[in-house]
């Protein structure tokens, strides 16, 4: 934690944990926030339950309520990356009165994303599929000593950490844990539901950067559509993880977007 000024919860994505914020973390206190950066369960120094159900979105946005409950934070910003951000959609939409604030980065609303899908970028989001199992998952990343893992996490800078999580040995859940705890037919059939009653009420920013390996623009800018308050979106040139590629924009971009509340 840090600083005594109003909360800022950090929410990582896949293949995660919290450290991926550090820049953030840094920024945040040293403007007074009281930053907090997250290990979602089954990843980083949280626990890995074994029951599946327990990585559904519901379940783990309810997460988030019970640690600022835990934590006696009535009210916070939200920042949350990737996957994190697919899960903070949907809190954000139940639990909007316990924020201030909300700021996707790189992934918008679970539901554009299939539409993306839909309009002819499959090939583009084959991870979805790929990243349900295992096994396939593994041997696509890492044949050929690993070619194609370095190509795909060339903008990741923790990479060599995330290989060595992957190791013989080590615990492997929070690799495809995420799709198949939340396979694509369960998203639609809770946003037929639940979802199209349920808005994001509290001012939204997105953040795309241009360079995105693994995400399209459209489903970002789509995001708008999601949201009953004020919209704001940005472009940054870079990767997917642009928070570490990219600090000191995406610091400035927090630091402004914070400023206004």
């Amino acid at each position: 934690m840090g600083g005594h000024g109003p909360v800022v919860l950090l929410m990582h994505g896949w293949p995660d944990e919290r450290t991926i914020w550090r820049h953030q973390l840094r920024a945040l206190r040293a403007s007074g926030y009281r930053a907090i950066a997250v290990d979602w369960i089954g990843h980083g120094e949280s626990s890995i339950p074994k029951d599946r159900s327990r990585y559904r979105i519901p379940e783990v946005s309810a997460d988030v309520a019970g640690l600022m409950d835990a934590l006696g934070i009535e009210q916070a910003h939200l920042v949350a990356h990737d996957y994190g951000a697919t899960v903070c959609w949907e809190f954000a939409a139940q639990y909007g009165h316990r924020l201030l604030s909300y700021c996707a980065l790189s992934v918008g609303p679970s539901i554009e994303i299939l539409r993306d899908i839909l309009r002819g970028n499959l090939i583009r989001y084959h991870w979805l599929f790929l990243h349900g199992m295992d096994g396939l998952s593994r041997w696509v990343y890492f044949r050929n000593g690993g070619r194609r893992f370095e190509l795909r996490f060339a903008s990741h800078q923790d990479r060599s950490r995330i290989r060595a999580r992957l190791a013989p040995g080590q615990d492997r859940t929070f690799w495809t844990i995420w799709e198949k705890a939340n396979p694509a037919h369960d998203v639609v059939w809770r946003w037929l539901r639940e979802g199209r009653r349920q808005k994001v009420p509290v001012r939204t920013m997105g953040i795309y950067s241009t360079g995105d390996e693994w995400m399209t623009r459209g489903q970002m800018r789509r995001g708008e559509r999601h949201v009953t308050a004020v919209w704001r979106y940005e472009e940054i040139d870079g990767g997917h993880w642009v928070q570490l590629e990219k600090p000191d924009e995406v610091n400035a971009l927090l630091l402004n977007w914070l400023s206004k509340d």
